[in-house]
């Protein structure tokens, strides 16, 4: 009786309190049994999520290479430095433009839906061949940028419904790490190529973009098993109007900042990322391009560590701090490599690729690791793809941006002083951090509430979500 008093209110019947039981033990049960039977549903969307940030990753690697064959097989008289950035550029304006409509897209209808669009040449001749390439690069580009908010947000509500309390750091191995990984794999594909074909670059080539085919492909299978979250299904505007007014008035603060640090890390990752091939080409002796490539896997492989190192660090010290480490990083490595680039670079390239390849991993470290997470942990989930979009899409504008200025700014000021730029961004960049919020306490629940009450507080009267319907 003692036991039954602890649990419904003394005073009831005992035929009430009896009954009452069962039916808290029965809902129990049908909500453990719920669970379990999304369980395989959220598992499948963390795979496929996971898989399509890989191939990614994997496209967007792509450009390294590519300009070194193309430097090699047309001449820098055919191959300029405009028509290398223009095609470096194209996946980054595709991505652009997929960022924004699935963004929206994602949280309007469906985040399967979203990720199922995403899933969805190899030409000859030169400057028609060219052309062609840019078009074709910009076209994926689409897909690789539509991909970033709705797989971050689904990825996310999908750990949150299992793993809550691991969720950081389960985002940032599916995303970043993934992500991360598609370039060190590319490359190898590219070297193995190379010694498999005794050098011939056409080889090369069609290898690696041969793969970047068919990768998608495998993503699509994953993707037919996944189910939107838990949370998505309670808090939603697929059936009712998207209040932006609302939405701008109480986040735009924390817009600005999320896109800010997008914005800066991208400015500098990109670039570096994209020509770092390039960059390698131009110090070794000879140009050999099986020695180029070699030195382009090693410094490909030093940024996943980093990300793993973040992984660890976002549930121990924190998102903000993690990204503060980072963006420091770029700050004295940034001055160090730019300081000593002529005696790196001419007499010692191992050591060159070692700070260079600590430059790229103290970046994936910090705000490589934190600033997607905590993107999509700073909105709720009727807009958390929208708000991870438009953060998102900033951070690709801001590696177009970097893209382009990149030769100019070497062709100017020399190749150090590209390093120096990194150094200046590492400042900017730790500043704004220091502003974000910290989600690593977050309840994405309580802030769906919060932001479905606030809506209300302020006249908004459509119902919450589909199953209030």
């Amino acid at each position: 009786m003692a036991t039954l008093q602890t649990t419904v209110e003394a005073g009831t019947p005992i035929e009430e309190k009896d009954a009452k039981v069962i039916t808290e033990e029965s809902t129990s049960d049908l909500e453990s049994d719920s669970a379990s039977a999304r369980r395989p549903g959220s598992i499948w969307t963390l795979i496929g999520c996971a898989l399509a940030n890989f191939s990614d990753g994997y496209q967007q690697s792509l450009a390294s290479s590519t300009n070194v064959v193309f430097n090699h097989l047309l001449t820098t008289k055919v191959y300029t430095s405009a028509i290398q950035t223009r095609i470096s550029n194209a996946l980054l304006v595709g991505s652009v433009i997929g960022i924004v409509v699935l963004g929206y897209t994602s949280d309007k209808f469906s985040r399967k839906g979203g990720m199922l669009f995403t899933s969805s040449p190899r030409p000859h001749g030169s400057h028609n061949m060219l052309w062609f390439l840019t078009i074709a690069r910009g076209i994926a580009g689409v897909g690789v940028g539509g991909e970033y908010p709705s797989s971050a947000a689904a990825a996310l509500e999908g750990s949150n419904e299992h793993f809550d309390n691991n969720r950081g750091p389960i985002q940032v191995l599916i995303s970043t790490l993934m992500a991360t990984s598609g370039a060190p794999i590319c490359t190898f594909v590219y070297l193995a190529s190379l010694l498999a074909s005794n050098n011939n670059l056409k080889v090369a080539y069609h290898a690696i973009y041969s793969i970047s085919i068919i990768l998608p492909l495998f993503v699509i299978l994953f993707r037919l098993k996944m189910q939107d979250g838990k949370l998505f299904q309670k808090s939603n505007f697929k059936k009712r109007h998207v209040p932006w007014v609302l939405v701008l008035r109480k986040y735009w603060l924390r817009l600005l900042g999320t896109s800010s640090a997008f914005f800066l890390y991208d400015f500098v990752n990109f670039p570096n990322s994209i020509m770092s091939a390039a960059i390698i080409n131009s110090i070794v002796p000879g140009k050999n391009v099986r020695t180029v490539a070699v030195w382009q896997l090693i410094l490909a492989l030093f940024p996943v560590p980093g990300v793993l190192l973040g992984a660890w660090l976002v549930n121990r010290i924190g998102r903000k701090w993690t990204g503060v480490l980072g963006f420091g990083g770029y700050v004295v490595l940034g001055f160090i490599i730019g300081g000593c680039y002529e005696p790196l670079t001419t007499k010692s390239i191992p050591a060159f690729v070692v700070l260079y390849g600590l430059f790229q991993c103290l970046g994936h470290m910090g705000p490589g690791a934190t600033i997607g997470l905590m993107s999509v942990e700073s909105y709720p989930t009727a807009v958390r793809a929208m708000g991870y979009g438009i953060s998102a899409g900033f951070g690709k504008a801001g590696a177009a941006i970097g893209t382009q200025a990149f030769t100019p700014i070497e062709a100017a000021a020399g190749k150090a002083a590209t390093f120096y730029v990194a150094g200046g961004v590492g400042v900017l960049g730790t500043i704004i951090y220091c502003f974000l919020p910290e989600g690593r306490a977050v309840d994405l629940a309580i802030m769906d509430e919060e932001f479905e009450r606030y809506m209300k507080e302020e006249g908004y009267v459509d119902k919450m979500g589909e199953e209030s319907r």
